[in-house]
């Protein structure tokens, strides 16, 4: 009985710990990366997460800082913490702009506020501006590399979401007869994304508020209602 429980307290703290059935050798930060892969691999994030700081922390200037800052970034991404992503690919860019892997980092930017913009048009897009942004620098300087097709795809249907806003926008300011403020929004439209079909509407509709603008300073000019 008294090992049977032995063997139960041992495994709960195995667990605990997050401890590996494999030796690590602390001063090697190679050994103590191959521990923090596995954690990962064993979904146990924070203890990952916490491992890939120490290696950063006791070995700044090693190969693995780098690699290790790079997969707490794509941890977070993996546990959908996209704002803590994208910070953390960030900083890896940051430290590391010569890096092999920075066009991968910079591209993960751009995903990360992707994935942390809200859908509905209604609530506040700033995160699809982020990433629309860094796509954009990802782009301009990586222009051939794997990601990029996907990127480019992901350009399309940020600015598409955009110019829907604006135009979501520029409707309630012309159904409140707000017609410069509709006008501002309808030609914003036209300048920032001229390529979408939301243009197209917004060019219409900016006509019509055109008209109604001309039409109110005329009932101002010679007084009538």
């Amino acid at each position: 009985m008294k090992k049977i429980c032995l063997l139960v307290f041992t495994s709960i703290l195995t667990l605990a710990t997050g401890c590996s059935s494999v030796p690590v050798d602390e001063k090697d930060p190679a050994s103590l990366f191959k521990d923090a892969q596995s954690e990962i691999e064993s979904d146990h994030y924070q203890i990952a997460i916490d491992k890939l700081q120490a290696i950063k922390n006791k070995f700044p200037y090693s190969n693995f800082a780098a690699e290790s800052q790079l997969r707490i970034a794509d941890v977070y991404f993996i546990e959908d913490l996209f704002a803590e992503a994208a910070a953390n690919y960030q900083i890896f860019k940051d430290l590391h702009p010569k890096h092999a892997k920075v066009a991968y980092a910079m591209f993960r930017i751009g995903k990360s506020y992707l994935q942390d913009a809200p859908t509905l048009l209604e609530r506040d897009l700033s995160p699809l501006k982020k990433a629309l942004e860094a796509y954009q620098d990802f782009l301009n300087r990586f222009s051939e590399s794997p990601e990029a097709v996907e990127a480019r795809k992901d350009v399309v249907n940020i600015r598409k979401r955009l110019a829907e806003k604006e135009l979501l926008i520029g409707d309630f300011y012309f159904r409140r007869e707000i017609y410069l403020s509709a006008q501002s929004r309808y030609e914003k439209i036209l300048q920032l994304y001229p390529d979408t079909d939301e243009a197209k509407v917004a060019d219409s509709k900016l006509t019509e508020t055109k008209k109604k603008i001309d039409a109110a300073e005329g009932s101002k000019k010679y007084g009538t209602q």
